[in-house]
């Protein structure tokens, strides 16, 4: 709900500081600038009544319609800006966790989760404390 925010033609019709106080709590890093977001929030509205329509049934064109917004608007609103970049690196799924998760689990099978965590545990302590063994 909140990445739609970042969607010109929703804050164009939608955006207020409410919306501001609940992205802010879906991700806490933007709490911070919360201040800094409501301040702006008028400028991105304006700025996004003035942006070309978007096809919102056409996901590439959708995509690319929003980042070209923020390339060209971004500079304006800073605030939301770093906001956006932020939420863009956001994965809207943990399908590249469930599958790292899926190959340890076929690799060592659910009998070695201890074995698997000692496992780590010495590398990583190895690691850090820069000894090599072999």
């Amino acid at each position: 709900r909140v990445s739609q925010l970042f969607d010109p033609s929703f804050a164009a019709a939608s955006l207020s500081s409410a919306f501001v106080d609940e992205l802010c709590a879906a991700i806490p890093a933007l709490s911070p600038a919360a201040a800094a977001l409501k301040a702006e929030v008028d400028m991105y509205r304006v700025a996004a009544r003035a942006a070309p329509a978007l096809d919102h049934n056409d996901v590439k064109a959708f995509t690319d319609g929003v980042l070209e917004f923020w390339r060209k608007q971004g500079s304006k609103m800073p605030a939301w800006r770093k906001a956006a970049k932020i939420v863009f690196a956001i994965p809207p799924t943990s399908a590249a966790s469930e599958r790292v998760f899926s190959l340890l689990e076929a690799m060592f099978g659910k009998g070695h989760d201890s074995a698997l965590s000692d496992l780590i545990q010495a590398a990583l302590m190895l690691r850090y404390n820069k000894r090599a063994v072999g």
